[in-house]
């Protein structure tokens, strides 16, 4: 992979140094017995805290060394492509506030609400590039090129698909990689829902400069305590986003980083195990879907989400308000990822309550169907 993507457009930066202070800080301050320049009071001795109840303390920028190194290693990249985050979320904050903020973004739809609603809040506007049901969710060329400009400024898809949970096809990512060059936009692919998928895939930021992904340790490694995320890309695209979290996120947590740390090796196994859980219960779904009227989907390549399309004129948050105030089951509104006539489900349950919570979502779609609710 090449190091150095090309100059960042003039709607990522206006200074190389957003938080000039906080830069100076992380680079100039440490603690010694010398040192004026403290806004705090140094961390708790291991002593101290000891007394509190509290466990030692991390030697002082250990914990985040360890974590980058252990994403390289994972993902074939350098500690220089790694910019460590508290969650996807954070990092896809960092990402359009970063690189985007003012200018236009195109996102995929349907998509997980938080992709637009940040793009909303830090871009200037946006347009839906359109994910094809009839396709299998496969990115629609046609909403691709109508949704770009001259000045886009980043394309944002996730990998596998939220809601619908296929695997982003490879003509696809040729197609938004080619998109990205010509546009001389970003590409974000949020790859938290990447390690479900049962065919293993490299990284997606292995593929261009301008190519950055998000993940975390939450949705598949079942750690969102840990809020053990990460951006990949290229150094100076690494750099610019570390310079901007200055002043978004300055300090992240050690304590975590080094349980992300010692996790991380073993997430491979642990991502496996997880997928054997969820293949069966796929399948569980799929054939309540076949039994069932009035719903249909797109079998889900990996993961433990599905988007149920209902029957036409069929109200998803009818069905969800009914699901849950008649028979006690949650299921998401589709309406929550621009799909209306829709609901998302998680099914990663024991086999035995899902049949019942998907019996009573049987019960609930023919009481909304029929006129009950």
């Amino acid at each position: 992979m090449a190091t150095d993507a090309p100059e960042e457009p003039e709607h990522a930066s206006e200074s190389p140094a957003p938080f000039p202070y906080m830069r100076w800080a992380k680079s100039m301050l440490e603690p010694n017995d010398l040192t004026l320049g403290f806004s705090g009071i140094w961390a708790l001795s291991t002593e101290a805290r000891a007394e509190l109840g509290l466990g030692p303390l991390p030697e002082f920028g250990e914990t985040e060394v360890l974590l980058k190194s252990a994403l390289a290693e994972r993902y074939g990249m350098g500690p220089a492509n790694v910019h460590l985050a508290a969650g996807t979320s954070h990092a896809n904050f960092l990402v359009f506030f970063a690189l985007a903020r003012g200018g236009h973004v195109a996102v995929e739809a349907p998509a997980y609400e938080a992709l637009p609603c940040v793009a909303r809040a830090t871009a200037a506007s946006i347009a839906a590039i359109q994910r094809d049901p009839e396709r299998g969710y496969r990115i629609d060329p046609g909403s691709l090129n109508a949704a770009l400009r001259p000045e886009t400024a980043l394309i944002a898809v996730t990998d596998l698909h939220n809601p619908s949970g296929k695997r982003l096809h490879e003509d696809d990512l040729s197609l938004l990689l080619e998109a990205a060059d010509r546009t001389g936009a970003y590409l974000l692919v949020d790859e938290v829902y990447l390690d479900f998928d049962p065919i293993e895939r490299p990284t997606a930021a292995l593929r261009g400069d301008r190519v950055l992904t998000t993940n975390s340790l939450t949705k598949v490694h079942g750690l969102p305590d840990l809020r053990g995320g990460w951006i990949l890309g290229s150094e100076s695209t690494i750099r610019l986003l570390d310079t901007w979290d200055d002043l978004v996120h300055p300090a992240k947590v050690p304590a975590a980083q080094g349980e992300a740390a010692r996790y991380v090796p073993q997430a491979r196994s642990c991502a496996a195990r997880t997928r054997e859980i969820a293949a069966r219960r796929i399948e569980q779904v799929d054939a309540w879907v076949e039994a069932t009227r009035g719903v249909r989907w797109v079998k889900p390549d990996g993961g433990i989400t599905g988007l149920l399309l209902l029957d036409a004129g069929v109200d998803g948050d009818a069905v969800a308000t009914r699901a849950f105030e008649a028979y006690g089951v949650r299921a998401v509104p589709g309406s929550f990822f621009q799909v209306p006539e829709a609901l998302r489900i998680s099914f990663f349950l024991e086999e035995a309550h899902l049949a019942t919570a998907l019996a009573r979502l049987s019960r609930a779609i023919d009481d909304v169907v029929g006129g009950a609710a």
